[in-house]
């Protein structure tokens, strides 16, 4: 079916957009997507899953690992095949914001509004403000989100086809391998499959068993290769990415979602304001609630609140791309039950959405990304002295990617990611401990911001900027230090 004329428009502009944050993010790459970079290249050159020269459960996506090695063999340079996986990430993921767009209102829009809408949902999604922060990152995140785009949508027919039906179980299967939080993703996809199945006219077996492969195999495997090979199910980074103990996860993610998707939290507290005048008014609003949207953008909302929970019970640190894999789509499904339930508050949002989105993104997220083009520049060189020091002179460092991959140094990870003995050390207000517990890892050089020890010696020193999310861009134009230290023979 042919696209409106301002559907077209829609999306020429948000692919203007998408350019622009391409070429904006060339010279950045994240700390952690250098460190996906190291294991796919241990991984390519036959030394398995492995970091620094070491056998360790450091990633938490290893398809995503996988892709970047199979990308490196048709792109030799490792930053340019990076680069070319999140481009097709991106394409993968707005194509399936459009797509299950259209299938959360098919049902109550006509065919050229549910195009027009599909096309507004990609520009918000692309106007929001973490997305051009980790769209093109060498992270995982959009894919994620992208994924979940393809495979809730493969919920839209009823009865569910065996080709839909095998789409979504291969999405439910991969999800977990690309973020862990996505296993329960693949849990409430799977029940919703299930009974899909059971409403098919011929319930096939043969059906439901190549269902349960897609949806179970992957995980299996990869679950069985890593207590073989790491003895742990669950990757370091579940102990290592874990909140400082005094702080509040729930405050967190309150102000992570504030910043980044206030959109999401307007528009839950507008529905239950409905809600609880609909109980006062004795009317039956839950009913049509309910029926205001299909169960693809339900699942949205549920598999959201089971992560905010994850991550209240686990304790866990909880970064902005965390939310970035479900909070966009979460968005699209909440837009969509105001587009069909309450037109009005519906436009209002989209409005808001457009609006903050865009000025988020040019005033936090444009000066953010350039900051971290010049500090991946500055690590370069850092990397560089690494490379000058004694081969077999460990060095001790939180930021251990770029490190990593461009120092091809030894370093001992005092974040935990790989080397889990740091946890206990990590929220310590002085570095004593986490000192003495370096030396015994037989560490000579230490990257931080000030002297770790009386008497050691300073190597190389430069003011990176700042990173984080601030509402006032003139602090993106201070600075922090970055410096080499020699340490003094272990007291």
């Amino acid at each position: 079916m042919s696209l409106p004329p301002l559907a077209v428009a829609l999306l020429a502009l948000s692919t203007v957009i998408v350019v622009l944050w391409f070429l904006a993010a060339r010279g950045y790459w994240e700390d952690d997507a250098y460190i996906h970079l190291e294991f796919a290249r241990s991984l390519a050159a036959g030394r398995g899953f492995s970091f620094n020269g070491h056998i360790v459960y450091g990633d938490t996506s290893p398809l995503w690992v996988w892709l970047l090695v199979a990308f490196h063999a048709v792109i030799p340079d490792w930053l340019a095949a990076g680069k070319a996986l999140t481009a097709c990430a991106a394409v993968f993921a707005l194509s399936g914001a459009f797509v299950y767009a259209r299938t959360l209102v098919r049902h109550a829009l006509a065919p050229q509004a549910t195009n027009l809408f599909a096309a507004t949902m990609v520009l918000v999604f692309v106007t929001l403000p973490y997305f051009g922060y980790w769209a093109f990152s060498g992270m995982e995140a959009l894919a994620a989100a992208g994924l979940a785009c393809w495979g809730a949508a493969a919920l839209a027919t009823k009865p569910i086809t065996p080709a839909r039906l095998a789409l979504a179980a291969l999405a439910a299967g991969l999800a977990p391998l690309l973020r862990p939080e996505m296993a329960f993703f693949t849990v409430l996809l799977g029940l919703v499959l299930l009974q899909r199945w059971s409403k098919m006219p011929d319930r096939s077996l043969s059906v439901l068993a190549a269902a349960l492969l897609l949806a179970c195999a992957p995980g299996l495997a990869w679950g069985m290769y890593a207590v073989r090979t790491f003895g742990s199910l669950l990757p370091n980074t579940n102990a290592a990415k874990r909140a400082a103990p005094g702080d509040s996860v729930l405050s967190r993610l309150v102000h992570t979602y504030a910043f980044g998707f206030p959109v999401v939290l307007l528009g839950l507290l507008f529905i239950v304001a409905c809600l609880l005048w609909s109980v006062l008014r004795r009317s039956r609003i839950s009913t049509s609630l309910w029926s205001s949207l299909p169960s693809g953008g339900w699942l949205l909302f549920v598999w959201t609140a089971i992560n905010c929970i994850f991550y209240v019970a686990n304790h866990t640190f909880v970064q902005t791309r965390y939310l970035f894999v479900t909070a966009p789509v979460l968005t699209l499904a909440l837009l969509a039950l105001l587009a069909n339930r309450w037109p009005r508050a519906y436009r209002g949002l989209l409005a808001f959405a457009l609006v903050y989105g865009t000025w988020m993104s040019v005033m936090a997220t444009r000066p953010l990304v350039r900051n971290k083009v010049r500090i991946d520049a500055i690590y370069a060189e850092l990397a560089a002295q690494l490379r000058a020091l004694p081969p077999d002179a460990p060095v001790a460092t939180y930021s251990i990617g770029e490190a990593a991959f461009l120092g091809e140094h030894p370093l001992v990870d005092i974040g935990g990611i790989t080397r889990p003995g740091a946890i206990p050390y990590l929220w310590d207000a002085g570095d004593d401990r986490r000192t003495a517990w370096i030396y015994t890892q037989g560490a000579q050089y230490e990257i931080i911001d000030h002297a770790p020890l009386p008497g050691a010696t300073l190597l190389w020193s430069h003011n990176v900027p700042l990173t984080g999310w601030y509402f006032h861009p003139g602090m993106y134009g201070r600075t922090e230090g970055l410096q080499l230290w020699k340490l003094p023979p272990r007291p």
